[in-house]
């Protein structure tokens, strides 16, 4: 993805910047700088949009360099982008927290892209999804679309919303997007400021968290102007007396555009103490070291383990325990993707440690989440991995290097030990702490970063997939000759086995290892049914092509006589595809001659599908010569998603010039197919 510093030169004021000028602006040294224009430009290539001139001491935008930021960042066209519901309504809520201008339905229609009927189910669907949070989105015509309820449910639930759709890059685009129309180079400022503050006052935050926590601060930024956050009395007490709190007025008095109240200083100083990692030198937090040591105790009677090195591992907890305690405290989760794969693979272990937390929920006085849970789990499996005994009588010594906080620094700690039980681990977070350890003290390295040295290095990841600990696991044994690791590998397996059976047609040596990887690691799985492609809809039989001279309801009628005849929609959903078109105007006119009337699943539609209807002449819908259209590609859905991915083949087929002019050129349905199936390649 380009960097987002490079937004400042793009939304500079001149075409022609130097080289000085971009490097003093961007804070990027000249090779990133380059290599950064160097992305820019393979986007603006596929995009068909002219590239950045680059000469040894200037670079010369092209002219509308700012408009394409957004593709840019995505790198791809806009016109590519379709929604999801949940996403829609995500963003439908974010776009109302912000607060930066009076809404209406057709704000959320334009930044999502969506019919007005779309989008009132939209607003209809979140406001269902508030009401459990005692929150109510409102309307008058005076004011727009507003939220009222309790402030710090508000956030609550814009946080929840932002951790969502920063799963996706559509999601993550999107957020860009929203912040964009605040000001181009908006967020690039809070991130810029964000990181100085932090630098400045030696602090550690776990680089993984960065872009949600200040994806975060920038949505609250906007909500600030209008909007302030009332704490409670026992809570401005607890924040206001930790040392971060002064980072926090600081952070704020910069970036704020009016003076803020003590309640907000506050609230950001729990933001800020959700992502803080290691050391953290505030003697008001000392409870939290007593928690530690109380949840050792319990986990020790639990699992009947004394540990044998419980004062670093009461550390060790306290470090995850401070950041943790305010997560949860103030409902600011995190997100774990790898909650899954931990309660799958260390289930009991998942439980014992969620009764072990105890003490920490019962000073909290609300429950653990499991992504929470999840960390401690590998946590306390790292120690109980620990307790093996194992007889190497001069173990090799490994440096563990993993900088991106310390909760994934002890989850590879966690597998590497699992899988090496007869290696002696020292765990480091930074290439500086590398830098300070003799290379006496070790004899390898395993890292999730690259780095230089002269022993040998193994590239591992935080938590790995069982493929990749196999490849691991081998490529140790052969290097390091250690006893006991004579697994053979799949790969050997395999070729152990081919002299000996014939495959079938079809089934190459490269099929029969990733099956065996499978059944040797227990990762087989039920495969979920996949959105049907657009091949798959328009088919030979749901396609036709006519030279009838029609208006456009019977253009319409016409279109959706296969869907009709195969039982996929009554006769009723043609009707209100052309109910639709009379109440909301033109709407299904997507461009370029295209009209894809639609109607709601609710309609009438008992199958996904799609049909096309080519006309030889063009046909004016609602009678207007504003709209003519050629082809009619009638769509049945029964979900907000099953068809989304046939739908984004038509855009992309839409978006593309040549294949657009085929489309319409097209004299057979063979040739309608054809044009399909290239894309799809």
């Amino acid at each position: 993805m380009i960097d987002q510093r490079m937004s400042y030169v793009v939304h500079h004021s001149k075409r022609e910047v130097t080289l000085k000028e971009a490097i003093a602006l961007t804070k990027l040294k000249k090779e990133p700088l380059l290599s950064e224009i160097y992305k820019m430009n393979q986007v603006l290539v596929t995009l068909k949009y002219p590239q950045i001139q680059v000469t040894p001491t200037q670079l010369l935008f092209p002219e509308k360099i700012s408009a394409y930021w957004d593709e840019l960042l995505l790198g791809r066209s806009q016109k590519e982008i379709v929604f999801k519901e949940d996403e829609r309504i995500q963003f439908i809520f974010l776009m109302t927290f912000m607060e930066t201008e009076e809404l209406s339905v057709f704000h959320y229609q334009e930044f999502l892209q969506t019919s007005k009927n779309t989008t009132l189910s939209d607003i209809k669907k979140l406001r269902e999804l508030l009401k459990p949070a005692k929150l109510k989105l409102e309307y008058t015509r005076k004011t727009g679309f507003f939220l009222t309820g309790n402030e710090a449910s508000i956030r609550i639930f814009a946080r929840n919303s932002i951790l969502n759709l920063m799963e996706t890059a559509i999601g993550k685009w999107g957020l860009s997007k929203l912040l964009g129309q605040q000001s181009p180079v908006f967020y690039i400022t809070v991130r810029a400021h964000f990181q100085k503050l932090i630098q400045k006052e030696d602090l550690a935050v776990v680089p993984s968290r960065i872009e949600e926590t200040i994806d975060f601060i920038s949505y609250v930024l906007c909500r600030m102007k209008k909007h302030t956050i009332q704490l409670k009395k026992q809570e401005m007490d607890e924040l206001s007396g930790l040392a971060v709190y002064p980072v926090s007025q600081l952070f704020l008095t910069e970036l704020a555009q009016k003076a803020c109240s003590k309640h907000e200083y506050a609230y950001f100083t729990a933001i800020f103490m959700t992502v803080l990692q290691g050391e953290v030198r505030d003697n008001s937090l000392d409870f939290l070291f007593d928690i530690a040591k109380q949840i050792i105790h319990e986990m020790e009677r639990l699992s009947v383990i004394n540990f044998q090195h419980p004062k670093q591992l009461q550390l060790n907890l306290f470090y995850h325990l401070v950041p943790a305690f305010f997560r949860v405290k103030y409902e600011m989760p995190l997100v774990n993707i790898m909650i899954g794969q931990i309660k799958k693979q260390h289930d009991e272990l998942f439980s014992l440690t969620k009764l072990a937390l105890q003490p920490l929920q019962t000073v909290i006085g609300k429950s653990i989440p499991d992504a929470e849970i999840g960390y401690f789990t590998i946590l306390f499996g790292g120690e109980i991995e620990n307790q093996k005994a194992f007889n190497q009588i001069e173990p090799y010594r490994a440096l563990i290097l993993c900088p991106n906080g310390i909760s994934s620094s002890l989850i590879m700690q966690a597998e590497l030990k699992k899988l090496f039980p007869m290696i002696d681990f020292i765990a480091t977070r930074s290439v500086n702490q590398m830098e300070s350890i003799s290379e006496s003290q070790y004899d390898v390295i395993f890292s999730s970063v690259p780095v230089t040295s002269t022993k040998k290095v193994y590239d591992v990841q935080p938590l790995m997939s069982q493929v990749e600990k196999n490849h691991l696991f081998r490529n140790v044994q052969e290097d390091l000759l250690i006893p006991g690791l004579g697994v053979p590998a799949v790969d050997e397996i395999v070729e152990i086995l081919l002299p000996y059976i014939t495959l079938k047609e079809g089934v190459s040596k490269e099929k029969l290892y990733r099956i065996l990887t499978k059944k040797m690691m227990n990762q087989m799985y039920d495969v979920k049914e996949n959105s049907p492609m657009l091949s798959e809809l328009l088919t030979k039989d749901m396609i036709q092509l006519t030279d009838q001279k029609l208006n456009w309801e019977a253009a319409i009628q016409l279109a959706a006589v296969p869907l009709v005849t195969q039982e996929k929609v009554t006769p009723a959903y043609v009707e209100a595809m052309i109910q639709k078109v009379k109440e909301f105007g033109a709407f299904i006119h997507i461009g370029k001659g295209i009209a894809l009337p639609h109607a709601r699943p609710e309609d009438g539609v008992n199958k996904v599908g799609m049909s096309l209807l080519k006309v030889e002449e063009p046909v004016l819908l609602l009678d207007d010569e504003k709209h003519p259209i050629t082809i009619f590609i009638c769509l049945a859905a029964i979900d907000n998603q099953l068809h989304l991915k046939a739908l984004a083949s038509l855009t992309r087929i839409l978006s593309n010039q040549e294949n657009l002019a085929q489309l319409l050129a097209a004299t057979t349905i063979e040739e309608i197919i054809a044009v399909i199936q290239k894309e799809e390649e």
